[in-house]
């Protein structure tokens, strides 16, 4: 591993950019900082920059954490991407995984030692797997190798994994600090996508495509 590395946090939060920049600024081998409040910004800077590791989260404005990872094997950068997520459903953990990332945080868990851990591990050329995920990828061990057939954005993402597990308009408005039409307009557009009639019919694509597993 190198002796000095450069890190690019990627968070539309500002506090979880703060957060980690702090965390980050203890950290010996950490030199160089870069932050991008989305997407779009994040492509950015690693284009115009060696980026070693980015911190990503998947869910931010203009462009999400998926067309991020996309951009990075699209040009070939040699960025290894940890995602980071406040999603840690089995179905979005294999999504990640089958995009070829280095590694998955969680937000509602994550601290100091792990971080260190999965930026030291990513870097070796490995893969940093918390127990969640190691859970997971036991579980489904062929699940990486089946990706879905749409593409989805991280918020439709969400709103489908939400959709298969029972929810509600209300209740995924709720969740999600939505309204509830912004919520059916993110079902129809899905319902669309996927070429289906109803939100029964858009569960059974999920499910049988392997978008979602529960």
């Amino acid at each position: 591993m190198k002796s000095s590395i450069s890190v690019l946090v990627a968070d539309d939060q500002l506090f979880m950019r703060e957060s980690l920049r702090a965390m980050l600024e203890k950290t010996a081998f950490v030199k160089k900082i870069y932050e991008a409040e989305n997407g779009q910004k994040a492509m950015e800077l690693m284009a115009e920059n060696a980026v070693d590791v980015a911190l990503l989260d998947i869910r931010m404005p203009v462009v999400d954490g998926f067309e991020v990872i996309e951009y990075v094997h699209k040009l070939k950068l040699s960025t290894r991407i940890i995602a980071l997520t406040a999603f840690d459903e089995e179905a979005m953990i294999l999504n990640l995984m089958r995009m070829g990332i280095s590694g998955i945080l969680f937000k509602k868990t994550t601290h100091m030692q792990e971080i260190y851990t999965a930026i030291i591990t990513v870097l070796e050329g490995k893969h940093f797997y918390n127990e969640k995920v190691s859970i997971v990828l036991h579980s489904k061990p062929d699940g990486i190798h089946h990706p879905p057939r749409i593409k989805l954005t991280a918020r439709e993402f969400e709103i489908i994994v939400l959709l298969c597990h029972g929810n509600g308009t209300k209740d995924i408005a709720e969740k999600l600090f939505l309204s509830e039409y912004t919520i059916e307009d993110y079902r129809k557009e899905i319902i669309k996508k996927t070429n289906t009639k109803n939100t029964y019919e858009l569960i059974h694509y999920a499910l049988s495509n392997g978008i979602v597993t529960l």
